[in-house]
């Protein structure tokens, strides 16, 4: 007998088609050999009749290093399975014939009675199809688009019950109404998937393979139903299994008009690999997908599937299957796939790695350009008063603005920038063919950098004001020295020190970098930037020690010892302001980080140049757009719109308003002092206020206040009043808190379900320009110091206070979202938190925009007679 090792390092989906090599070599030749393995995947041989477990130090034994070099005659009448067999049958001198139509993986008799990791999370033996929506990323060619994915399971929804596979570090995009398996199963663990599955919907991948591979369960069609959506890349009859749907594009264009193409990639993704060489880039692209898979809608993959259940092969779920499948779902909502993998024992040693992978500078990047990250009704309106100072300065560098998606920037939105010579980029666009694994607002910095279309790039944040063209930078010195010049923050964070010794790095003395500017050749910081970017993309590890993407430019930079150059004048501090300078001591940038610019109320800041140029481009703003991306739904202000200006606004009837305080006895003092500061505006009876004391006899600080909270709600709710303000006892208040609150046109309008009158820093989800408020999403919201609530709201909230867990502040404004009318937010703040004690610890806050001598102009307040509420 001979002795053969059989060594083949390749894919799983690949070892598959080895299997069936070293079956049909027994089968042919029966008894003349004694066939071992070695492969990556053990798990692909368990139970496999064919081996025997052979040394590679025993006498005669022979080691034969596999490969098939077949697949480059793919266009020839042959099937993948002939790769191994032909291979053997030229290196051994035989004449083995394939005897199946699949590969050979086996299962032991107490792996088909097992229960699959579904039956444990639906409880019943749920019928299901396995869903491999990704692929790793050499080959991001085969990616479909997960919007058509998600057409699919929406098709399906309650006939269906999809289980989405996918192994850590590839790129399987998260899918919604999917019993969500990523990165929960070994290889082994998704072959007995395979088995209890009921159908299989995938890409060309070992998921294909293994369909037609392993046995299907009793009782099951012989055939298991696979549908493969393959587009155009490789020849349907080289990957093609009887019983399989496997939807092509061969022969529908030019680019595999005669066969697969065998490209790999859609865009170069930078990593060092080979298959970013042109060769094995698509040629053929539309938007983000080979043009072959575009051609591909979710309508004909969901026919391909219904076939099945039209020819009565596979039955829908049934009512109780439905149920099942939902509380799969629901216990798998919560997968931990895309979170990251670092920890500080590993972070380190996963780094070192990186470092070894880094990608080469891919060229095509050209010229000088200015890129700026832009999107949502805030950062959208700081970005337009940077671009137009930058035009009014006479810069003439194009611009690009990066975004993430419609949501964030519609149509008219890009088109009001498009005269000034701006691009605007969807970064989510973008990433479905340079992939990254966390992509939000600190992390699209370096992302936009990198993939910007110039080579020589200066980054400024949305909010950061130019006061001089800043053009000459790029022929500065320090710029023509190393390329890569950076500016200094106040100083440095005290937490972000563990990183630079978890990193191996001993942290330097200056201050940290201030990344709202940044000026960089990318051909020469390459490397750094593409470690900055590793480190920004685990952002979920990272930011636990840095604030957001600062650091991560200077760690990239030190770690690589890449030279920099950094400006050693200090910044200059105004209110909510960072001045930053050129090597010449000369203002270049005012960095509004803590007073963004916004199109209802901007505070004044001292020394700030070219203010009054910047407040005019508001103005132009203001007079364009409606201060809210297209996704965000105006706020309805009702018939109060028709009404035309100046008519018979004194005589609309103001809905009632009360006033009410939350308070305990120890902080009488400070109770007193603000009703002092309130009995100094110009509220009409502020000495009708509801106080509400803490009488609760809970240890808990935090719960008292919870309850003295809800006792006010509900004896509001016993008193008369259309809305409540909610007080809290340490305020201080604008002196025309009357005037400017009955003057504000949603509460004239009696459209507030709940608001509030001071804004902590709360990042707001629109502007309303109309309605003169901020739209904020629930979830941001923290602080109670003045909530307007209205009689309705007040009701839902009391009746289910105990459904959340939390301070009031918390509990009011969850449970307002359940209203689904929008939270507004009154600007400027209106009430301002006094400095002090808390009763139960928590972190002191401020408005920012507060200004007690603010007047609403041209408004025509309803008086005091308009429902005064007496005590």
């Amino acid at each position: 007998m001979e002795r053969l090792i059989l060594k083949c390092g390749l894919s799983p989906g690949d070892l598959v088609m080895l299997t069936a090599a070293v079956r049909d070599l027994h089968r042919c030749y029966p008894g003349r050999f004694v066939t071992d393995v070695r492969t990556p995947c053990p798990d692909l041989w368990l139970h496999n009749p064919y081996l025997t477990p052979l040394n590679d130090s025993q006498p005669a034994v022979r080691t034969i290093d596999c490969a098939y070099p077949l697949i480059d005659r793919s266009h020839l009448p042959y099937h993948c399975l002939h790769g191994f067999i032909e291979f053997l049958n030229e290196t051994l001198d035989l004449r083995i014939r394939p005897t199946a139509y699949h590969g050979d993986i086996h299962l032991s008799p107490q792996e088909r009675a097992w229960y699959s990791q579904v039956h444990e999370l639906t409880g019943q033996d749920t019928p299901f199809w396995l869903l491999l929506a990704g692929g790793k990323y050499d080959v991001t060619v085969k990616w479909w688009s997960p919007e058509r994915y998600q057409e699919i399971i929406d098709h399906f929804r309650g006939k269906l019950l999809f289980v989405q596979v996918g192994q850590n570090g590839h790129h399987h995009p998260p899918l919604r109404g999917v019993l969500d398996l990523r990165g929960c199963t070994t290889l082994r663990m998704l072959v007995r998937l395979v088995y209890h599955a009921q159908g299989v919907l995938c890409p060309i991948t070992c998921l294909m393979h293994l369909a037609a591979a392993v046995e299907t369960k009793p009782g099951r069609p012989a055939l298991r139903p696979c549908v493969v959506v393959a587009g155009g890349r490789e020849p349907v009859h080289w990957e093609l299994y009887p019983g399989h749907q496997f939807i092509h594009s061969i022969g529908a264009l030019p680019c595999c008009a005669s066969g697969g193409c065998w490209k790999s990639r859609v865009r170069p993704l930078h990593d060092g690999d080979p298959r970013d060489q042109p060769a094995s880039l698509c040629t053929n692209v539309t938007g983000a997908l080979p043009a072959c898979l575009d051609l591909i809608g979710s309508g004909e993959v969901i026919r391909r599937i219904e076939t099945y259940f039209a020819g009565k092969a596979l039955s829908y779920l049934n009512a109780a299957q439905r149920l099942e499948a939902r509380r799969g779902v629901a216990r798998t909502r919560h997968n931990r796939f895309d979170q990251a993998r670092l920890t500080p024992g590993n972070a380190r040693i996963v780094c070192e790695r990186i470092l070894r992978q880094l990608p080469p500078y891919p060229h095509g990047h050209a010229g000088r350009g200015i890129v700026i990250c832009a999107g949502g009704s805030r950062l959208f309106t700081c970005a337009w008063v940077a671009i137009r100072m930058l035009r009014q300065l006479a810069c003439s560098l194009p611009i690009e603005v990066w975004h993430l998606g419609p949501r964030e920037m519609d149509a008219r939105m890009a088109s009001l920038l498009q005269p000034w010579n701006v691009r605007c980029v969807d970064a989510l666009e973008v990433r479905k063919t340079i992939p990254c694994r966390i992509l939000r607002g600190w992390e699209l910095k370096c992302y936009a950098l990198m993939h910007s279309a110039f080579a020589q790039v200066l980054f400024l944040d949305a909010d950061n004001v130019p006061v001089r063209n800043p053009e000459y930078l790029f022929d500065t010195p320090e710029f023509e020295k190393t390329g890569a010049v950076f500016w200094p923050d106040r100083g440095q964070i005290a937490k972000t020190g563990v990183i630079w010794e978890l990193l191996g790095l001993v942290r330097p003395a200056h201050p940290e970098f201030e990344s709202g500017q940044m000026l960089l050749d990318k051909s020469r910081c390459w490397p750094a930037l593409a470690l900055a970017m590793w480190l920004n993309e685990n952002s979920d590890f990272f930011y636990r020690y840095l604030h957001g993407d600062k650091e991560t430019f200077h760690l990239a930079f030190r770690k690589l010892q890449i030279p920099f150059s950094f400006i050693e004048h200090p910044v200059e501090q105004l209110p909510g302001t960072m001045c930053q300078h050129d090597g010449q001591g000369r203002r270049v940038f005012q960095h509004r980080s803590g007073h963004k610019w916004n199109l209802l109320h901007n505070l004044k800041v001292d020394g700030f140049l070219f203010e009054e140029d910047c407040r005019q481009h508001l103005a132009d703003l203001r007079r364009l757009w409606s201060g809210r991306p297209a996704s965000i739904a105006p706020f309805r202000l009702g018939p109060w719109r028709e009404l035309r200006p100046g008519r018979a606004r004194a005589k609309r009837s103001l809905p009632g308003i009360r006033l009410g305080m939350i308070s305990c006895p120890s902080r009488d003092a400070v109770r007193e002092g603000t009703l002092a500061r309130l009995h100094a505006t110009d509220w009409p009876s502020p000495e009708s206020l509801l106080l509400q004391l803490d009488t609760s006899s809970a240890d808990d600080p935090r719960t008292r206040q919870t309850e003295t909270t809800l006792a006010l709600l509900q004896r509001f709710l016993q008193d008369t009043g259309d809305y409540l303000l909610l007080l809290e006892d340490d305020l201080d208040f604008n002196r025309y808190l009357w005037e400017n609150l009955s003057g504000w046109m949603p509460l004239q309008c009696g459209k507030i379900e709940l608001a509030s009158l001071y804004n902590p820093g709360i990042m707001e989800e629109a502007c309303d320009v109309e309605a003169g408020a901020y739209l904020v999403r629930a979830e941001r919201i923290f602080g109670s110091q003045a909530m307007l609530l209205s009689r309705a709201c007040a009701r839902v909230i009391a009746s289910a206070w105990h459904e959340i867990e939390g301070m009031q502040d918390i509990r009011i404004s969850r449970l307002a979202a359940r209203l689904k009318q929008p939270i507004l937010y009154h600007s400027p703040s209106l009430v301002q938190h006094m400095p002090g004690p808390s009763t139960w610890g928590g972190i002191f806050h401020q408005a920012k925009d507060f200004d007690p001598a603010w007047r609403r102009q041209h408004s025509s307040p309803v008086t005091p007679a308009h429902r005064s509420i007496s005590p």
